[in-house]
């Protein structure tokens, strides 16, 4: 897997480090980080899916504590934009920065590969996942009704765009 360094100004993680997922990542990684995925969405994909979203057009990054797993993002590529299509901390790390530097990490990729804008839909409860995306630059869309199930029904999605101004 590369790696690089990505200590967000605000982490606790002493060691975080986020790396891409390759081919040569071992299966045990992408088991689990499927199961941060599981743990993390109300109706995950099966983990056949889950590692298919780590061959082109998409890419993964995992973030890792010292040796653990603690998040994960997937980013669908096509021509001149990017799609975050799902990404996930650990609950015991969430708040300390993984998720911040996992999406910082996705931007600045977004900047290096002349991205256009990246897209992404978050649960409009979803207020600390909005919060970070409007301070990085997201700008509220539109909102997709009844989008995500729920165990009452259905719930909004939030459509977030994050222009990239040096493509401007």
């Amino acid at each position: 897997m590369a790696s690089a360094n990505y200590l967000g100004k605000n982490t606790e993680l002493a060691a975080l480090n986020i790396q891409l997922v390759t081919a040569d990542t071992p299966a045990a990684l992408i088991e689990r980080g499927h199961a941060i995925h599981v743990q993390a969405q109300f109706s995950p994909w099966k983990l056949s899916t889950f590692a298919d979203c780590f061959t082109p057009p998409y890419y993964g990054l995992f973030a890792l504590d010292e040796n653990e797993l603690v998040g994960y993002a997937i980013v669908l590529e096509v021509l001149d934009e990017a799609t975050l299509m799902d990404i996930a901390v650990v609950q015991h790390c969430r708040g300390r920065g993984v998720g911040k530097a996992l999406l910082q990490r996705v931007l600045d990729k977004a900047k290096a590969r002349s991205m256009r804008e990246v897209w992404l839909e978050v649960r409009e409860s979803n207020f600390a996942a909005i919060h970070l995306y409007e301070t990085h630059g997201f700008e509220h869309i539109e909102l997709r009704k009844n989008y995500y199930p729920t165990e009452n029904g259905k719930e909004n999605a939030a459509i977030m765009k994050w222009p990239n101004v040096a493509m401007a």
